[in-house]
């Protein structure tokens, strides 16, 4: 029970969808239920030719449901809103205005609405919507005309009857109202999370080096102004690491490009396995890599140390050779009033230094 009630809640949050077969299944079911249910009624007060017809009605929906296999949803659609304004129209003009089946006929609006606007079926939705409407509404006038020229029905009626049809016809026209709005907020529901899915996606994607699936130029560009903020409003200090591949372009031409993309894929990987939480590491560009860290420089430095020695025990094996790296690292801490630029060109001075000096080693003065 209680997953039936998450399952609920989740179409309800548009996390849970009905495909459009499922669906109208089940809105066939429904008129079949409720054209069976005037049969008897119908039936009950001696209106057999009525009966019969809603009878004949229940089961046209059933053979509907073949149509469903066969993708024909606007065909289902079209002959569905067609029968229940026949249906309503002929009950109406043999048992009077006081039944109230033309209220069946207003009732399909909101269905037609729901049907042109949220399913792929029609390309011009809107005039869809408005012809559709139109028409019900020309064929509940046409009726209320016939009423009020013909007030009497062509079949007796008594009160009861009256009451009960009357009753049971209100019953119908709200359910299904309610039903087609309801419909409409859980599709548009899911049709907003599933928009806000692909955004998502697509937003991670626009901040993702395609190669290393790091974080890209961009983003860290983004983050590196939040934190520049955090600093000049609350002192919070952070350091950069600007770290590059040692002798990547030697690895290139011995082992091969495919080799030298297995090479960054790795380094990306001990790069993000030697940070903490809070801390961020993008693809700089080629083989460089910035990372920002939450903490001064002496925290800092020792987050370069510890990545230069995973990367230094790393061993990376690609299309049959073992192929082992070393990195430089220049570290340094932001500095208010200075610029990112500004830092990031500190981090790539040390940066430099250390290639001058031997490579693989981490760089802070």
């Amino acid at each position: 029970m209680s997953n039936l009630k998450h399952y609920i809640e989740g179409i309800k949050n548009g996390e849970g969808f009905f495909d459009e077969a499922f669906k109208l299944n089940v809105i066939l079911n429904a008129l079949c239920i409720i054209h069976a249910v005037y049969a008897i009624v119908l039936f009950a007060f001696g209106y057999s030719f009525l009966g019969a017809y809603a009878v004949g009605t229940a089961v046209f929906y059933q053979l509907l449901r073949i149509l469903i296999q066969k993708g024909a949803y606007r065909t289902i659609i079209i002959l569905s809103i067609a029968e229940v304004w026949i249906f309503s129209s002929i009950n109406e003009i043999y048992l009077g205005r006081a039944c109230s089946f033309a209220f069946l006929i207003l009732g399909t609006i909101p269905g037609v609405f729901y049907f042109a606007l949220t399913w792929n079926i029609y390309k011009n939705k809107e005039l869809v919507s408005f012809l559709f409407s139109l028409a019900a509404m020309v064929i509940y006038s046409g009726l209320y005309a016939y009423d009020v020229i013909n007030p009497k029905s062509i079949l007796p009626i008594k009160r009861y009857m009256e009451i009960v049809l009357t009753g049971y016809n209100y019953l119908v026209a709200f359910f299904v109202i309610i039903g087609f709005l309801m419909l409409l907020h859980w599709d548009m529901a899911q049709k907003t999370t599933s928009l806000s899915h692909k955004n998502v996606a697509l937003n991670v994607e626009a901040n993702r080096d395609p190669l290393t699936a790091l974080y890209n130029r961009r983003f860290m560009d983004q983050k590196l102004e939040e934190k520049m903020e955090l600093l000049q409003a609350e002192g919070r200090i952070f350091g950069l690491i600007l770290c590059d591949i040692d002798n990547f372009k030697k690895v290139n031409d011995t082992f091969g490009h495919e080799s030298g993309d297995d090479v960054l894929v790795n380094a990306g990987r001990v790069l993000m396995s030697g940070l903490r939480e809070n801390d961020v590491v993008c693809r700089w560009g080629g083989e460089e890599f910035l990372i920002a860290i939450d903490g001064n420089k002496k925290i800092t430095q020792d987050v370069a140390e510890r990545i230069r020695v995973m990367i230094e025990d790393m061993v990376v094996v690609s299309h049959g050779y073992s192929i082992k790296i070393t990195m430089t690292f220049g570290v340094c801490e932001s500095t208010p009033g200075f610029s990112i630029d500004k830092l990031v060109g500190i981090a790539d001075e040390r940066l430099y230094k250390g290639k001058q000096n031997g490579k693989n080693q981490v760089v802070t003065e």
